[in-house]
């Protein structure tokens, strides 16, 4: 048995030690449950204390033995009957504070969007694993800038943007798309190339002002977020260098809103013509009687203001005095 007590013993000194400090021989105390009504933790302070060197800090082997037996003593019982409950003892007991239960994040019925379907990577087909897959590791020149060959090798997923070893294809432009222009009836704000140009006050949009077409002519709704507005004008863009889109990216960027509304082109182009062109909104001054009301007023302000109360001075020349000086500014 005394082989295995020192073997609990060593357990307890921690790595590389061959004595126990106090803290290691009160948690052995608690953990092989030796502590009781009559013997508790101050009285096995008290034992340590008493059966250490007393310039030390620690005790050895020999001084651990005589602590359990002093343990007995306190317990009134046999040495041995601690010798047992000690050498029963599996090592240090390791304890930590559970984290309390958080309902969004255990109960997976809670789970909305793509984390209700398992996660991004189960929903896109773009399978995205680590951070390698996002960022551009093409080549570039010493500024950091991709040539023009490089970056027609990018393309924009719902996921982020995913370079891809070889070019990516020219995406086909619809033929189909200039006729519909043509086609659109001209609403309240004009056609879509009007309004375009009222967001956009030249030949190219940016995308805080596509966003704001998108909500100012309520493109916007539960089917089409903000968000998927961000996305599909990172996708219409020439490459991602580009901040900025033309009108044929405009219009490339309306038929994806339709795809993703679920409607005919036809019928959001009616639907952003009747709604017009951008909407200007500010925050509106309050009321000020003494400002607002003019039957407040005083003094000359009373009588229209100081140029219509005396009738003869109408700018600074005629207060200020240019009659000759000299370079003191003192009069002849």
């Amino acid at each position: 048995m005394g082989a295995v007590v020192k073997q609990v013993f060593l357990s307890y000194c921690g790595d590389k030690k061959s004595d126990m400090e106090g803290k290691s021989w009160a948690k052995l105390a608690k953990d092989t449950k030796i502590i009781d009504k009559k013997l508790t933790a101050t009285d096995i302070d008290l034992i340590f204390a008493k059966v250490k060197t007393k310039s030390e800090r620690r005790i050895n082997w020999e001084q651990f033995t005589n602590g359990l037996q002093l343990c007995a003593e306190k317990k009134g019982v046999d040495v041995n009957a601690v010798f047992e409950k000690v050498a029963a003892s599996k090592g240090p007991v390791l304890k930590g504070t559970a984290a309390e239960k958080v309902a969004l994040h255990d109960d997976k019925s809670n789970y909305t969007g793509v984390y209700a379907q398992g996660g991004p990577t189960n929903v896109d087909n773009h399978i995205v694993h680590d951070i390698s897959q996002t960022v551009n590791r093409n080549p570039a020149d010493v500024r950091g800038t991709v040539t023009q060959q490089e970056m027609a090798a990018v393309t924009h997923g719902v996921a982020g943007v995913v370079i891809h070893d070889k070019p990516a294809a020219a995406k086909p432009v619809a033929k189909a798309a200039a006729p519909k222009q043509a086609a659109v009836q001209a609403g309240a704000g004009g056609s879509l190339a009007e309004i375009f140009a009222s967001f956009a006050k030249g030949k190219e949009m940016d995308g805080k002002t596509f966003s704001k077409f998108s909500k100012d002519c309520k493109v916007i709704d539960k089917k089409c977020s903000a968000t998927d507005i961000d996305l599909i004008f990172a996708k219409v863009k020439n490459g991602p260098a580009a901040r900025k889109i033309i009108f044929k990216e405009f219009m490339a960027g309306l038929e994806l809103v339709a795809g993703k509304k679920g409607m005919a082109m036809g019928a959001l182009e009616d639907s952003i013509c009747k709604a017009g062109g951008p909407v200007f909104t500010g925050t509106k001054a309050e009321a000020n009687k003494f400002h607002d009301d003019k039957s407040l007023y005083t003094g000359v302000y009373a009588n229209g203001g100081p140029s219509n109360a005396d009738g003869k001075i109408s700018d600074l020349s005629q207060i200020a005095d240019r009659s000759a000086a000299n370079v003191r500014g003192s009069k002849m």
